[in-house]
């Protein structure tokens, strides 16, 4: 989410390459013929353009990504004003079964094959921003320091974080009105905090399985497990790329 608001918010912040490579490649060859017209008439050279994302950025923009989690699970604390150890047992946090893991990747399997079932569906209608794309860089798998960065937001952060404010504060605390409800308000909010269009249909499909989990289990954990299964799958694919 950090990354995202630092990118709406300055030009100066460069957390993505300007595109795909033959975006790379014209912006070079625009800038080769800048320059020659340049040189021939005794101009002072342009600019060369930034062409990849600037690793520095990309780093501090995913620290403050952490540092927004941490924030959040401590606004889940204060807000439920019933403490760490009330929250806990609360949530079913104070119960762990490992034997519910295959329901939760058969679960996990099941949001990826209709992902990609919606991401087919949206490349046939043609409007470019109906399909998702990925809400992490991808120029974070060229340094090792921001990929590992990258892991532990994504795989640590966002699971504890989103699950406890998402699930544990916004479902819970709606489930009065209705488990319904609860499960497409949250799921409604979890999908817009993720800043893509394409992914918006998509990320409430699956708000909406982790409400299921979370309300069938009764156990925060299920939850946590399932948005850390899935958000592996995905560093698992971008790592495979590097």
């Amino acid at each position: 989410m950090a990354i995202v608001l630092f990118a709406l918010t300055t030009d100066e912040f460069t957390t993505d390459d300007i595109g795909d490579s033959f975006e790379k490649m014209n912006a070079v060859a625009r800038y080769a013929d800048q320059r020659l017209e340049a040189a021939a008439n005794s101009r002072a050279l342009p600019t060369p353009p930034t062409v990849l994302a600037d690793q520095r950025d990309l780093r501090f923009a995913l620290v403050m990504t952490g540092v927004s989690q941490v924030f959040l699970v401590a606004l889940v604390i204060m807000v439920a004003r019933q403490g760490f150890s009330g929250f806990v047992r609360q949530t079913g946090m104070d119960q762990i079964n490992p034997g519910r893991i295959w329901l939760i990747a058969g679960c996990v399997i099941l949001a990826y094959a209709g992902t990609f079932l919606y991401s087919i569906a949206a490349a046939a209608t043609g409007i470019s921003w109906l399909e998702p794309t990925s809400t992490v860089p991808a120029a974070v798998i060229r340094d090792d320091t921001t990929f590992a960065i990258t892991g532990i937001v994504t795989l640590i952060g966002a699971p504890l974080s989103e699950e406890m404010f998402f699930r544990g504060l916004v479902f819970s605390g709606l489930s009065r009105w209705g488990t319904i409800i609860a499960a497409v308000i949250s799921g409604f909010m979890f999908s817009l905090v993720h800043f893509d269009p394409g992914s918006f249909i998509p990320f409430v499909g699956i708000a909406l399985l982790i409400g299921w989990i979370y309300w069938r289990r009764g156990s925060l954990w299920d939850s946590i497990a399932f948005h850390f299964l899935f958000n592996a799958t995905s560093f698992s694919i971008m790592a495979a790329t590097r």
